[in-house]
């Protein structure tokens, strides 16, 4: 018996194993379930052709102690499991979640980890770095690798992280006086920073690098107050200044306003060409028609003004991050109704938390772009 049990945790490695790093879709299981089943019936088939052969070379001469016997046994077994898988999938419940999405990441200034939690719940091994993470950015795909560039707070420093493997790159610093780093974003082979208070000139400004050089940056567009949130979406890097939110080409040139709040606007993403999400310096999380030219409150968020917010590319769904608590609130981003919450660490929450997604797998038609905390890729997945 041994070598048959042996033989089908192989098949069901094979069979019912997603691929690493990549999430089931929502008819997978059923999927897996029935190709097992599948190949348990073309093996019970072919056990027939064994026992041709022991009837011709190998007849048991005494009832109930030869290998042909242990060959009927062995017989009844993988019948039996037939039957057993078959009720099975018969009793499958119609509620087993499907993952929607990419899992969440979740880093904070005062941690030196980034959570993970996938789409249905399930807490995941943390990412743990060398520093403590005040914005990250994702990029690369689920296949093989893929990239997360932190920001670090003092001393300022931008980190290459990459994944699975874990080793740590500086990309730019460790240098006190460079100013705050506020955001960053990832487009192909480039970073974009916005950095407060650049090189103790009290400027603010966002800085194009890229990711193969270390310690060269280009200065591309200057900053009125407060640099903050960078996001990349469509080909534009989109910049938060102040109360309104503005978007530069590549190299920094047709600068263009989006977005004209009353308050001060403290995160922010952009859902498609007509839409932004954001969160104002009173804790209101707004939807933006740009067409329109409407303001749309989808959400208050209790106690301190102050959270993340990040479009889940994977699934168009609006993910808000809080102060202090471990758990992220989902909204739906056509309806806008509220969808759900996920926690994401069973530890003490982050007081300053940062939203990212993993990266889609090659083979997701999710779209072209990848969700990250203070940032968003565009063709990197």
């Amino acid at each position: 018996m041994t070598m048959f049990d042996n033989g089908l945790f192989i098949v069901l490695l094979a069979v019912l194993a997603p691929s690493l790093g990549c999430p089931p879709g929502p008819d997978e299981l059923p999927d897996k379930l029935a190709e097992l089943l599948r190949q348990l019936q073309v093996a019970k088939t072919d056990f027939q052709c064994i026992f041709d052969v022991t009837n011709e070379q190998c007849p048991c001469q005494t009832l109930g102690d030869c290998f042909e016997s242990d060959l009927e046994t062995l017989n009844s077994t993988l019948c039996e499991l037939i039957n057993n898988l078959t009720a099975l999938i018969g009793d499958q419940p119609d509620d087993c979640p499907a993952l929607e999405g990419c899992a969440a990441l979740v880093g904070g200034c005062d941690r030196t980890d980034i959570a993970q939690v996938d789409p249905v719940g399930t807490i995941l091994p943390s990412i743990e770095t060398n520093y403590t993470v005040s914005g990250f950015t994702v990029c690369g795909d689920n296949d093989t690798y893929y990239y997360i560039y932190l920001l670090h707070c003092s001393p300022p420093t931008v980190v290459e992280v990459c994944l699975p493997l874990g080793t740590e790159t500086v990309k730019l610093g460790p240098d006190a006086d460079s100013g705050k780093y506020t955001g960053i974003a990832s487009w192909d082979d480039k970073l974009y920073v916005a950095i407060d208070n650049y090189n103790g000139t009290g400027d603010d400004v966002l800085v194009m690098l890229y990711k193969s050089c270390e310690n060269e940056v280009d200065v591309i567009v200057n900053i009125s107050c407060e640099a903050g949130t960078v996001r990349v979406f469509d080909w534009r890097v989109y910049f938060s200044d102040c109360k309104e939110i503005k978007c530069v080409n590549e190299t920094g040139g047709d600068l263009q306003v989006k977005l004209k709040s009353s308050m001060d606007i403290k995160s922010f993403d952009v859902i498609d060409e007509n839409r932004i999400v954001f969160i104002d310096d009173a804790g209101g999380v707004w939807i933006y028609d740009i067409a329109a030219n409407c303001f749309k409150l989808l959400y208050c968020i209790p106690g301190e003004p102050w959270g993340d917010v990040k479009v889940n590319r994977c699934s168009s769904l609006i993910y808000l991050a809080y102060p202090g608590v471990s758990d992220l609130d989902i909204f739906n981003s056509t309806t806008c109704e509220k969808v759900g919450t996920l926690p994401y660490t069973t530890s003490e929450a982050s007081d300053c938390p940062y939203l990212g997604f993993e990266p889609a797998c090659p083979t997701d038609d999710s779209g072209v772009e990848t969700s990250t905390t203070e940032g968003s890729t565009t063709s990197d997945v």
